[in-house]
This record gives C-alpha cells, sequence and structure tokens, in this order.
C-alpha cells in the first residue's frame, strides 16, 4: 500500500471525530455560558439589594404614612436604581413586587435596622 492511498483513507476520520466531539462540546459550552450568566444575574441582584439598603441606611423615614414613602422609595432604589419609579430595572424581569423591605423602630417609631430582600424571583 502506498502512502498516499493511506493518507487518503484517513482524510474522512477528522470529519466523524469532529461530528462525534462537537455535540459534547456543544454542551459543555452551552452550560459554562448559562453558568455564568447565572453568576453574572446573582452578582447584579446582590448589588442592587446593597445599594437599596445603604439608600435606606441615609433615606428620611416618615412615619406618618405607616412608612409607605420609605418602603417605596427603597424598593425603587433596589429594582432601578433611583427612589423614583423608572422604566428600564437593573435585571431584567425584577419588580417592586419582587422586594421586601421591613425594619424594626424603637420606641419611637424610628427604624433601628432594616432589612432588604428579594424573593420569588427567576
Amino acid at each position: 500500500m502506498h502512502l498516499y492511498q493511506k493518507q487518503r483513507r484517513q482524510r474522512g476520520n477528522v470529519i466523524v471525530e469532529f461530528g462525534l466531539a462537537f455535540p459534547l462540546l456543544f454542551v459543555f459550552l452551552g452550560g459554562m455560558f448559562q453558568f455564568g450568566f447565572a453568576f453574572f444575574v446573582y452578582n447584579q441582584l446582590q448589588s442592587a439589594v446593597r445599594t437599596g439598603v445603604r439608600f435606606a441606611s441615609t433615606y428620611d423615614f416618615d412615619s406618618q404614612n405607616n412608612g409607605d414613602n420609605f418602603r417605596t422609595a427603597v424598593r425603587n432604589m433596589v429594582v432601578y436604581g433611583t427612589p423614583t419609579a423608572g422604566s428600564v430595572p437593573v435585571v431584567n424581569g425584577l419588580t417592586t413586587g419582587n422586594v421586601n423591605v421591613t425594619w424594626a423602630a424603637d420606641g419611637a417609631g424610628v427604624p433601628q435596622t432594616v432589612t432588604v430582600n428579594i424573593s420569588a424571583f427567576s
């Protein structure tokens, strides 16, 4: 058998091997992308909550409305990055309904601790 004939028989092997390996490689790379994107969204949500808590620590608490203005401003800060309602959330699908704002007040009604979290977000 000549060298040319041997090389000619092996030419199709590369295509067959690529055809067998590509689906596995595609699934692996797709999984890496999904994991990276999920980690990115988690980081964005964590940053939004941190921003909301930082804002809540400096915002004036209005005890006359049972804290509704305070709660709304903190929720908007978490979702939109501004205390007033915006149009584009920092994370797609995040709404003010996903943000919970609670506080523990002293005897005078002034909040001592504020808790902000996101729930029911997928």
